[in-house]
């Protein structure tokens, strides 16, 4: 098992106001990160990689603490989205792994989770109280919140569009992904088949992969877990969330 963290991208809002890589916000005094990795070490998992790009040899460097950790250089980082570095990922390592977003922060028991209730296909961990979270945040999830539905058996319908009715959204994406060794080939082939590969979100990859007829299942996770996608969130989290 292998975890690998996307932090290739530049984050441009956060960026303005902090002048460092999203991922080194400090949380409790320490770098969002290195909260990350630990809580991923906290596991027993210590195969970690972190996809890197924007200001690649600054990030390291605030990383030089932490050992036995392999490092992706994603060349592109201007031009593409963290799918593009998700593949960049499952190419280099032959074995199970866990894509990770930085901008999110999560307990070790999420991981715990989700390799506990691991199958033979890719799995999902998928946010139940979301509703809690877009009220710290202080966000309209109709402007910027986005679907997500399961099917009885738990797995994967649909996600990534606008949300018409929130009364119907049980559950949100969380930026956690694993996909095991056996649909690793299968991943990459989709991903060959997409001619706008660059720009592609993840979660329209995810629809993408329920149409070529892959199955996702659903773990669902009710606490645990916190977005930064701008500076708002990062002043709202250390004002409000307990």
């Amino acid at each position: 098992m292998r975890v690998i963290f996307l932090a290739a991208g530049k984050s441009t809002r956060m960026y303005k106001r902090i002048k460092k890589n999203k991922c080194l916000i400090k949380i409790n005094k320490k770098p969002l990160i290195k909260h990350l990795i630990e809580e991923v070490k906290n596991t027993g998992i210590n195969k970690i990689s972190i996809v890197t790009g924007f200001r690649s040899s600054y990030l390291k460097k605030e990383l030089k603490d932490q050992k036995n950790i392999d490092y992706i250089f994603n060349k592109k980082y201007n031009s593409t989205e963290m799918l593009y570095s998700l593949i960049l990922g499952l190419k280099k390592y032959d074995t199970d792994i866990i894509i990770s977003y930085t901008d999110i922060l999560f307990n070790k028991e999420i991981i715990k989770k989700i390799i506990k209730n691991r199958t033979k296909n890719i799995t999902l961990p998928i946010l139940k109280n979301w509703k809690r979270i877009w009220k710290i945040r202080n966000m309209d999830p109709l402007k910027d919140g986005e679907t997500l539905f399961i099917d009885k058996k738990n797995f994967l319908k649909s996600i990534g569009d606008r949300i018409k009715n929130l009364n119907i959204i049980k559950y949100q994406y969380m930026g956690l992904i694993l996909i095991p060794k056996n649909q690793r080939k299968r991943v990459i082939s989709a991903y060959k088949e997409i001619k706008n590969d660059k720009k592609m979100h993840a979660t329209s990859f995810l629809n993408y992969l329920i149409y070529k007829k892959f199955l996702i299942n659903s773990v669902i996770v009710s606490k645990g877990w916190y977005e930064f996608d701008n500076y708002e969130d990062y002043v709202n989290y250390k004002k409000k969330y307990n």
